[in-house]
């Protein structure tokens, strides 16, 4: 799994991930969120539009780690093209859980939204 990471606005990182998300990136996955959390960020958005398979132990990873964001006052964001990724996300209902959102842009609109503007 390829992982890149931008830095977009106060308190909040786009992590992009590539390939499969699966047990054997577990590893770099939940490093990349730790990392993420530590140095700050309260909000995470997860870019899946390079995933081209994601396995139930990623699906039961993205929960955890919401509730873990959510316990700081922070929030995770998935963002999916149509396609198996996010056909999996639905069928498993993590939408109702996590907002996904079909373009960076989109998830970034409500993530930085001011209670002004809501």
């Amino acid at each position: 799994m390829v992982i890149a990471e931008q830095r977009v606005a106060e308190g909040v990182v786009i992590e992009q991930f590539m390939g499969r998300f699966d047990q054997t990136a577990r590893r770099e996955y939940k490093w990349r969120v730790d990392m993420a959390m530590n140095a700050g960020y309260r909000h995470v958005i997860l870019d899946l539009t390079g995933v081209s398979f994601i396995d139930s132990t990623a699906l039961g990873w993205l929960v955890l780690s919401q509730r873990r964001l959510q316990a700081m006052g922070g929030k995770l964001s998935i963002v999916a093209r149509p396609g198996f990724v996010r056909d999996i996300l639905a069928l498993t209902e993590i939408p109702e859980w996590i907002p996904v959102f079909p373009t960076r842009e989109e998830a970034l609109a409500v993530v930085t939204k001011t209670p002004e503007q809501a």
